[in-house]
């Protein structure tokens, strides 16, 4: 027991120190250079996949409306799809396009590739196209920082994902610290050492270019970090638009967030499966970096083993010294406390760097150790449950972001 306890921690030890040294050499690396804007001469797309968007999609097209860019060099396109409500009369109100899709539209995958059919084949192209979630607000440089993404020869790059509403409780601001850790360390740190960064789902853009020569043929739950695989695949680098800032609305009650982590999980071990061993065989660094980041989801069935044999060690060494287990179950609990209180000072200091900390974010600080915890427990379900269809999630934070 000893021994697999020992191959378990050395292999979350050597996964973590990967992330540990990728992050950390990123930031100290990291030399800021003179912030270039270019004249706004590219032609822009807003792409927005909307389900039953109602209540959001108004805000979000009047705030992609009220960008600071030349209104002739944008346009703003809805999808909506499945929808039994007013999304579609919504976002014409506010000034949206619509696209009309034919055929099953079963994710945002199968809707984004419905309007990019669409978007390619009009007789004016756009220069690229960015993507947006039907809750989402957006900074009204966005579109100025995509321009100047094309004029430095990106072809896909992700913005900086914020939140919209990380005070509602407990469950929104832990979900808010999760994106900005993924982009104030994760992605800043790889643009500094030259490596691709990961799409997150929303407040990307990509080419028309990339578009036509790639595609959209995404399959998995998570047509983010499917298309971040193919284009490492195609050695396609991935770059980081830090002032590029979306506002996102995080789920506030802890079903609607399994749901969500659930779906992510899912379509991350349908990446693992369908890309990680053709990423290990590209052999460049950001194929290996993508493997890396898929392969994670194997560390959790790891991690379940360690815990078991834990356990079981844990109590062979009370039943057998019985006088011992008031000091053995001391040492355990400190353990656990330490880890929580490691966990909620990391969460503080991300508030801190946000610029967000406030007394109502003091459930988020307090619990996130055991909001991670629950992560876990979702990663091993997908490795023995049925796939799960893409639900939609009901938003209706419409308040305004900082801008």
């Amino acid at each position: 027991m000893q021994y697999i306890l020992i191959f378990c921690s050395l292999i979350g030890l050597l996964f973590g120190a990967y992330f540990a040294v990728t992050c950390a050499g990123g930031l100290l690396f990291r030399r800021k250079a003179p912030k270039q804007t270019h004249p706004p001469v590219r032609r822009i797309a807003a792409v927005i996949a909307a389900r039953n968007e109602e209540e959001v999609i108004g805000p979000l097209v009047e705030s992609l409306m009220a960008q600071k860019y030349p209104r002739e060099l944008f346009d703003v396109f809805v999808i909506p799809n499945n929808c039994t409500d007013r999304t579609e009369d919504a976002a014409r109100e506010a000034g949206a396009k619509i696209i009309p899709c034919s055929g099953v539209i079963r994710s945002k995958g199968d809707a984004l590739r419905c309007a990019f059919d669409y978007l390619t084949d009009l007789e004016t192209p756009f220069d690229a196209y960015c993507i947006f979630d039907a809750d989402n607000l957006v900074h009204p440089m966005f579109f100025q920082a995509v321009s100047d993404a094309r004029e430095e020869g990106l072809h896909v790059a992700q913005g900086y994902r914020d939140s919209k509403n990380p005070y509602d409780n407990w469950i929104s601001g832990s979900m808010s610290v999760f994106y900005w850790f993924m982009s104030r360390f994760y992605n800043t740190s790889r643009a500094a050492l030259g490596m691709s960064a990961a799409l997150n789902g929303t407040g990307f853009m990509v080419s028309d270019e990339l578009i036509r020569k790639m595609g959209w043929e995404t399959v998995t739950l998570t047509e983010d970090l499917e298309f971040s695989a193919l284009c490492a695949l195609e050695d396609v680098r991935i770059g980081w638009m830090p002032d590029a800032r979306v506002y996102d609305e995080q789920p506030n009650t802890f079903r609607d967030s399994v749901t969500q982590r659930r779906r992510w999980s899912a379509g991350s071990l349908q990446c693992f499966k369908r890309y990680a061993r053709s990423l290990y065989m590209k052999k460049t660094l950001h194929a290996l970096d993508m493997g890396v980041l898929f392969t994670g989801m194997l560390l959790n069935l790891v991690g379940a083993l360690s815990f078991f044999v834990s356990a079981y060690m844990l109590i062979a060494q009370i039943i057998a010294s019985p006088e011992q287990a008031p000091v053995i179950l001391l040492v355990t609990l400190a353990g656990v406390l330490g880890s929580s209180l490691m966990m909620s000072v990391a969460c503080a200091a991300l508030f801190i760097l946000e610029k967000k900390l406030t007394a109502r974010c003091i459930p988020a600080i307090l619990l996130f150790g055991l909001f991670m915890l629950t992560w876990m427990p979702i990663n091993i379900a997908a490795f023995f449950m049925p796939t799960p269809k893409w639900d939609a999630i009901r938003h209706t934070a419409t308040h305004s972001a900082p801008m």
